[in-house]
């Protein structure tokens, strides 16, 4: 048994380590309330099936986001089952963070030796998005989970669990169809063994890949139907909150969007990841090294995903979100970790990049940008002291009896109580309405501020309380005199 045990720890003492620590991060924020787009997805669609006695039916349209509600819907059933409560909502996500732990150290073990492994997860764990939606009750993390354990059934040519993942990935969102495109082409790279000179053989493999994808277009094709027959849509419709980011953009949209997206791919600290594949690159190249079967696989992978996840983020108005890219994320950091860890042979490079690279992604959660620039507050570990600084906001309102609907702030804020912290209250901070409100809460976590309002505000109005930390700032303004 002792021996069992030594053995155990000694194979998968990596993956142990950061299911401890994971665990350690959902635990720590286990009172944190709902918290951006996780508000909608979980909070508002889990309420919805929880009030309804888990009734299977369709949510209405003012919080139907076009997908298959499947994260919310098994959400309400852990509150029935356990008690609606955060505890229970961010212990919903642990498993599958763990989850992510244990695929990644599979997939890594295939390609990494295991001299290396704890570095490769260590540059993959420290990517402050990830841990941030691990803090957060957010579907993105049985996304990636899910997209990981497709990952290692193509790898390992299981079929059943080919089939068995992407179905999984299907319900979760629209962007786990989305991945299906690029990852079933890796599934053809890896085991078609594709040649123009037998191409009606190589069609058949093809065919014969594709079909244990046939139950996720069945679950896609069936629900999309159903819905359409229901509500007369599909994806989202023209009364939508969300219908705006849908719309395609033009030509200069196009070149924002793409500028944007690279800025996305390199913020909080990933840059360094970059600068070091990069720097890998050249050594390989000045080595005059080939690529070997390994780099080759994860350099299409890498290609694959970035491309097809990059099309909706560039062609349509307001698709790009930091979490929405988490499998590049994961991918490039899969291809760097490889080269770097595994082809570079200088000691020298090797530490001073592991060093330059840890030390950046740990910078990415103190990355906060001046209030006119927006940013993705869901997705680093800096927004962590919003919910004490938004806790001691209210506080100061209700000692001084300040009306909080009369208090304009906007999203992440503005939802009301009952969906943030899951009790019985009803009120919520009314949306910013500079012209006729009294009192304006203004934080930098907000994006929905113009500049011209922030301009008003500091010179015009007159600051009562402020709330700060190294990262985030609550102030509260009143018009005054």
């Amino acid at each position: 048994m002792k021996r069992k045990i030594n053995y155990i720890l000694n194979q998968y003492w990596e993956f142990l380590l950061f299911s401890v620590l994971l665990t350690v991060l959902v635990v720590s924020c286990a009172d944190h309330i709902f918290f951006w787009d996780t508000v909608q997805l979980g909070a508002r669609h889990a309420t919805f099936y929880y009030d309804n006695g888990l009734s299977f039916e369709f949510l209405p349209n003012r919080i139907d986001s076009g997908h298959i509600p499947s994260f919310g819907y098994l959400l309400a059933v852990c509150w029935t089952l356990f008690g609606k409560s955060l505890l229970v909502s961010h212990l919903f996500v642990l498993p599958f963070a763990i989850g992510i732990a244990w695929q990644a150290h599979r997939f890594l073990n295939h390609f990494i030796s295991k001299k290396n492994l704890i570095w490769a997860m260590l540059l993959l764990f420290l990517d402050t998005t990830f841990l941030s939606q691990v803090s957060l009750v957010s579907p993105d993390i049985p996304l990636l989970f899910f997209f990981l354990f497709a990952l290692n059934s193509i790898l390992t040519n299981k079929r059943v669990s080919v089939a068995v993942a992407f179905s999984l990935l299907f319900l979760v969102s629209m962007r786990g169809m989305i991945l299906t495109v690029p990852l079933f082409l890796f599934d053809v790279y890896l085991h078609s063994n594709f040649s123009f000179k037998k191409i009606k053989t190589s069609l058949i493999t093809i065919v014969k890949l594709g079909i244990p994808y046939l139950p996720a277009a069945s679950i896609f094709i069936g629900f999309s139907w159903f819905h359409f027959t229901q509500k007369g849509w599909i994806g989202y419709h023209e009364d939508s909150p969300w219908a705006i980011f849908f719309q395609r953009v033009g030509f200069s949209g196009v070149i924002k969007n793409t500028a944007v997206f690279g800025w996305r791919l390199l913020d909080f600290g990933r840059v360094f990841i970059w600068l070091i594949g990069f720097a890998c690159l050249v050594w390989i190249w000045r080595k005059k090294l080939k690529f070997s079967n390994k780099a080759k696989q994860l350099s299409v992978l890498f290609l694959l995903i970035i491309a097809f996840l990059s099309i909706p983020a560039i062609i349509y108005y307001d698709l790009k979100g930091h979490r929405y890219f988490m499998p590049i994320y994961f991918s490039v950091t899969f291809l760097v970790s490889y080269l770097l860890l595994e082809v570079v042979q200088n000691k020298l490079f090797q530490k001073a990049s592991l060093f330059i690279g840890l030390i950046g992604l740990i910078s990415g959660s103190f990355w906060v940008y001046p209030s006119h620039i927006a940013q993705g507050w869901d997705s680093t570990l800096g927004h962590l002291s919003y919910y004490q600084l938004r806790d001691n906001m209210i506080q100061f309102m209700d000692e001084y009896s300040i009306d909080k609907s009369q208090v304009g702030f906007d999203f992440p804020g503005g939802y009301e109580q009952r969906f943030l912290d899951l009790s019985e209250e009803t009120w919520f901070f009314p949306e910013v309405d500079i012209e006729n409100q009294e009192y304006i809460l203004f934080s930098n976590v907000v994006n929905e501020f113009s500049d011209e309002e922030l301009i008003e505000l500091k010179e015009n109005w007159k600051l009562i309380h402020q709330e700060k930390s190294i990262t985030v700032n609550f102030v509260l303004y009143h018009r005054g005199q």
